[in-house]
């Protein structure tokens, strides 16, 4: 699995000191990773390390003024008072966001609704999906505030699913509305499907269109010559120029890696 779905892991799974580690490996190599850098924020706020939280949200702003997420980072710190109590929410997302072939998938919402209500959406809050006449709309799961619609050709396959009884959970994956004109607006979300009905029982909600290919079945090392990277995250983290402290895996990033100029600088 790759350094930033075992980031996402580690957070979703609310192992925070090892989202801490990964998320500044990750910015390592890339110090404009604007996901890093909020992973990071999240985590540090989160073991209470609030003025390091700031900085990485700070960080992203500076790279991209109008982000969504730090913005309400920074709100939240303002009212942050100790550490925060930890939920069996992040656990239960950290299965439900893995990819399972046929029965997830992840959508970018078209026809999007009021930014204000899209304003206040988090990533890992739960929507649903509700069958329409001629679409499929999504909405926020207490309000019922209207959210965006499923792009047409998904929607008209699921309104069949929905109204024989297939059942599916829904989340917000991201959200980048915040200072754009509604062109440039996108909400994603991801579908789990949770059960299928008797008429559908052998029929997937997402089944793949991938077509294989040779290369899928031969040997990686007859493909690739590079050599894996077997460096453990002790090392990396050592070649970020961070001392560390043994006794505490989080106090190793007193200082972020620098971002790389912005065009807003």
């Amino acid at each position: 699995m790759e350094l930033t779905n075992l980031a996402i892991q580690a957070s979703l799974s609310c192992n925070w000191k090892e989202a801490i580690k990964l998320n500044l490996q990750i910015l390592r190599s890339e110090s404009n990773d604007i996901d890093a850098l909020n992973r990071l924020a999240k985590a540090y706020l989160q073991v209470g390390e609030k003025t390091k939280a700031e900085s990485a949200y700070k960080r992203t702003l500076k790279i991209d003024k109008f982000n969504t997420i730090a913005t309400k980072g920074l709100d939240s710190i303002k009212n942050f008072h100790g550490r925060p109590a930890i939920t069996s929410q992040p656990r239960i997302l950290s299965s439900a966001f893995l990819e399972e072939p046929g029965t997830t998938k992840t959508v970018s919402l078209t026809r999007l609704g009021d930014s204000k209500t899209l304003g206040k959406l988090q990533p890992g809050d739960e929507v649903k999906l509700v069958a329409r006449e001629h679409c499929v709309s999504v909405t926020s799961l207490s309000d019922h505030d209207y959210l965006g619609r499923l792009p047409d050709d998904l929607a008209s396959k699921l309104r069949s699913f929905l109204k024989a009884g297939n059942t599916y959970q829904v989340w917000i994956k991201s959200v980048d509305v915040i200072g754009k004109p509604q062109a440039k607006q996108a909400v994603k979300i991801f579908i789990k499907e949770l059960h299928r009905s008797t008429k559908y029982r052998h029929t997937p909600s997402f089944p793949s269109t991938e077509k294989l290919t040779y290369a899928a079945f031969t040997p990686p090392e007859l493909i690739h010559s590079e050599k894996p990277d077997v460096s453990t995250p002790e090392e990396d983290i050592e070649s970020l120029g961070l001392s560390e402290d043994k006794g505490d895996p989080d106090s190793d990033s007193d200082n972020l890696p620098q971002p790389m100029p912005s065009d807003d600088d």
